[in-house]
């Protein structure tokens, strides 16, 4: 009976060398390796050849030679905070484990003091604070890109938006990561989206936008209740009534997100607030003009809301 040895691998298409042994025999293990039939990456490790490309097997592969977790881009994808994973494995590994220099050129090893974590489908990962300072660590070191420096930065806004780590923890790991590459910028972002800031075009407007000679300090994320519930406005100036929201290139394009937008906006005037709308496109390429647009408007609302009545 012709045997295929790639049954014995697993969902994951991987699986140690040992275990395959105990069920096979040595001598058919190194007869499937010799015609092709299995393939070892690392020492120890046998994977599917017909799946030696795929980024789940690659990642399988590499958990078992290393004995360490997943971290980085690759932990963050498995704890869904990132949609894709790259085209790396990010293995992290304690200090004491021995890694040959000569390695795969997808795979990209972190020496970390604490592997602590758990398991995301099936795989050892690192917590999110780890995984999230190792991502930020590779993309501003020197095989960084600039799209690797994007993805980490998007990937921290949106793990703290959606409460899936807090600002305090990533400080306090920080303290203790006095050489990450790009630290200080991080610090800086983690303040700024701790503090509401929940895009990049918001912390874009932050800088460029909300600081208007002679108008009050614009509030961000501004809580207003409203019949639909709680409304959180980008930015709002209280006195004049009046919102501002920014309205990111991607998410509003979405028919979905345009009429949750026009029902916030309808609810907040129900309350006598007005929303001004900056789009992305406008806001970049004439900033002075959006800026007196909103100081325009903030007049505008405080002399209607404040203006004398007649006397009868």
């Amino acid at each position: 009976m012709v045997v295929d040895p790639t049954t014995l691998l697993g969902r994951d298409g991987a699986r140690r060398s040992s275990e395959v042994v105990l069920v096979s025999g040595r001598s058919s293990v190194v007869r499937w390796v010799r015609s092709g039939r299995l393939l070892r990456p690392f020492p120890g490790v046998l994977v599917d050849p017909a799946r030696a490309q795929d980024w789940r097997v690659r990642a399988a592969a590499a958990v078992l030679w290393s004995g360490g977790r997943l971290t980085g881009r690759s932990a963050l994808h498995l704890a869904d905070l990132l949609g894709e994973p790259g085209p790396r494995v990010h293995i992290g590994v304690p200090p004491s484990r021995h890694v040959a220099v000569t390695r795969p050129p997808w795979l990209v090893v972190h020496v970390r003091r604490e592997l602590s974590g758990l398991v995301r489908r099936g795989l050892a990962v690192v917590d999110d604070v780890a995984a999230l300072l190792d991502a930020w660590g590779f993309a501003h070191g020197s095989r960084g890109t600039a799209r690797e420096v994007e993805v980490a930065r998007s990937t921290v806004i949106g793990a703290i938006r959606r409460r899936r780590v807090d600002p305090a923890f990533l400080v306090a790991a920080l303290e203790l990561n006095t050489r990450l590459p790009g630290r200080a910028e991080l610090l800086h972002l983690v303040e700024l989206a701790g503090s509401g800031s929940h895009s990049e075009f918001e912390i874009w407007g932050l800088q460029h936008l909300f600081d208007i000679p002679g108008l009050p300090p614009v509030e961000r994320q501004y809580a207003l209740e409203t019949a639909i519930g709680t409304i959180h406005l980008d930015g709002a100036l209280p006195r004049a009534r009046l919102g501002i929201e920014l309205d990111g290139a991607a998410y509003h394009r979405s028919p979905d997100n345009w009429a949750g937008d026009r029902r916030r906006d309808a609810a907040a005037l129900a309350l006598d607030w007005a929303t001004l709308r900056i789009d992305f496109r406008r806001a970049h390429e004439a900033p002075a003009a959006a800026r007196a647009e909103i100081a325009a408007a903030y007049w505008a609302r405080l002399s209607r809301i404040e203006r004398p009545r007649a006397v009868i």
